[in-house]
């Protein structure tokens, strides 16, 4: 108590003698003005003067409980009973926050823990060993063990997988008891670069095609699986030469301490097709299967193709069979023989096909149609009962349903072949399952000419269109229009000057449908206006590229 009285005694004796200091004017200036202020002033003199001592004042007091405020919080705490003394009004004081330290602050956002934990032991060094290409500062920053942190096991281990995803050939690790925790090692063993690539053999085909093929190039981390894929790429691309019997071989990359790659290539005779073959087609002549296929005898043998190409051979096996399901024949196989002469250069190629049964049609149904009775529709398909199904003939039936509905404007009809087959037999039954759409009319016509006067000329295209805005949308017509425009001759050909002339039709926008259905009665969605008859409207864009430039001559003439 006495020593808080002492200190609240000093504190005020140094105010009240701050305050006159300031107040009394320093010796050796006291004069008659200043024994008297007011002497030979004026009012708005000692008006000033009253203003500026007052400001002077208010900084004084301002200044002084800045100054004063620390030692106010001192008192405080050494008072338990606050500045009032041990009785005083105060209160206690509340306890001082204690900031916490850097390492306390890292654990409660989330951080590693530092120091000792449940029977862990700190990391007191982390040690690389074993790298010679990479720096041991490259190691350090791709792993997350860290000196002075908790040892974790799981994090090593994650350390070695980031590791080994780096290039790494493997990662071993190893711990070192030492005072005050362990020593982590990281023995690191780096994979070899391809110091040299070598071909060894290799006489039709050149070095520098066969680098580009195997993918592989000096430099590069020397990967054992990247050395057996480029062999593989190697052998597939001699074979697409023709040399069907190439052997290709890992001379050197297999092993751990090789530093480069050499390939060793055998590779063989030139392969030819030397004659071409069916055995067991009855419904297709061998002329007609040619034309599927594309290995075939070259041009007087040694010109022109010929070459012996194992994935060609399947590619045309595909083909055949494709031929002959389109046929009807969907139990067809069709197996290649490779017979080769002494020389082991001449290929006799055999297609051996199983044809097996030729499926029927057993009924024909269409679903889904309204704008039309299925006499009318029936009329108009290709494919007929009792028949052999012909793949050719229903998709031709899928294009005349689609302009059928097109041609009376139900320009986004959908039409789906679905063939099923019976159970009975070789037979099938057929459905065409029609969703026909809205009907359209044609709305307002838009031609985009591209070019330096793209709205000089539109009279150009109009000329040649057989429809007009009002008119029921076929798509024939624009199909017809579209194909006059390109064979005017009036529009650049080149393509960088852009797209030949098309004709688009833009497709409603299902949202706006869906909201017009909502709050018209008449369900026109916006952008399309219906008409009397409640037939949609629907734009019609057409893009070209620039008008040619012709001469007046060539003008002349072609009027």
């Amino acid at each position: 108590g006495d020593e808080t009285t002492r200190l609240n005694t000093l504190a005020s004796n140094k105010f009240h003698a701050n305050v006159l200091a300031c107040q009394t004017p320093p010796r050796g200036l006291v004069g008659e003005e200043t024994r008297n202020p007011t002497a030979n002033r004026t009012p708005g003199m000692v008006r000033m003067q009253t203003n500026s001592v007052r400001r002077l004042r208010f900084t004084i007091a301002v200044c002084a409980a800045a100054w004063l405020a620390p030692t106010a919080s001192a008192l405080a705490q050494l008072s338990p009973g606050g500045m009032g003394g041990p009785g005083g009004g105060g209160g206690a004081p509340n306890p001082a926050l204690e900031r916490p330290d850097f390492n306390e602050r890292v654990v409660n956002s989330g951080g590693p823990l530092y120091g000792p934990g449940e029977n862990q032991p700190l990391v007191v060094d982390v040690q690389v060993l074993g790298n010679r290409t990479f720096s041991t500062s490259w190691v350090l920053n791709r792993i997350k063990t860290r000196r002075d942190r908790v040892f974790d096991p799981e994090v090593v281990q994650a350390d070695v997988r980031n590791l080994l995803s780096q290039g790494l050939r493997n990662v071993r690790t190893y711990t070192k008891p030492a005072q005050g925790g362990v020593i982590v090692i990281y023995e690191v063993f780096e994979r070899p670069t391809v110091a040299h690539l070598i071909f060894h053999g290799n006489r039709a085909i050149s070095d520098k095609n066969l680098r580009k093929q195997c993918g592989i190039k000096e430099g590069d981390a020397l990967n054992r699986y990247a050395v057996e894929e480029g062999r593989r790429k190697i052998e597939e691309f001699y074979v697409s030469k023709g040399f069907a019997h190439v052997q290709v071989e890992v001379l050197e990359g297999n092993n751990a301490d090789d530093r480069g790659v050499v390939y060793g290539i055998s590779e063989g005779h030139l392969n030819r097709i030397a004659d071409v073959e069916f055995i067991g087609n009855e419904i297709a002549s061998d002329g007609r299967l040619k034309t599927q296929i594309q290995s075939k005898p070259g041009f007087m043998w040694y010109l022109f193709r010929g070459k012996v190409d194992n994935g060609k051979i399947e590619e045309d096996v595909e083909k055949l069979t494709s031929y002959y399901r389109a046929l009807g024949y969907f139990q067809a196989r069709v197996r290649p023989e490779r017979a080769y002469d002494a020389s082991g250069k001449w290929l006799d190629l055999r297609f051996v096909i199983d044809e097996g049964p030729r499926y029927r049609v057993r009924s024909l149904t269409v679903v889904g149609n309204e704008k039309f009775s299925n006499e009318a529709v029936a009329s108009q398909l290709q494919v007929e009962t009792g028949e052999y199904f012909n793949l050719g003939e229903m998709n031709a039936d899928v294009s005349t349903l689609k302009d059928l509905y097109g041609s009376q404007g139900y320009i986004f009809a959908d039409v789906k072949a679905d063939p099923r087959f019976s159970a009975d037999g070789p037979e099938i039954d057929l459905y065409y399952n029609v969703e026909e759409g809205k009907q359209f009319r044609v709305g307002e016509i838009r031609v985009q000419i591209e070019g330096e006067y793209p709205h000089t000329r539109h009279s150009v295209v109009m000329n040649r269109l057989s429809f007009k805005s009002g008119d029921i949308v076929d798509i024939r017509e624009i199909r017809n229009s579209e194909r006059r425009l390109k064979a005017s001759q009036l529009f650049e050909t080149n393509p960088a000057q852009g797209e030949p002339p098309q004709i688009v039709i833009r497709p409603p926008d299902l949202l706006d449908e869906v909201l017009a259905s909502e709050d018209s009665p008449g369900g026109a969605f916006r952008g399309q206006n219906p008409t009397s008859d409640g037939v949609q409207m629907i734009d019609i864009v057409i893009t070209a590229p620039p008008l040619k430039k012709t001469s007046f001559w060539q003008q002349i003439w072609g009027n």
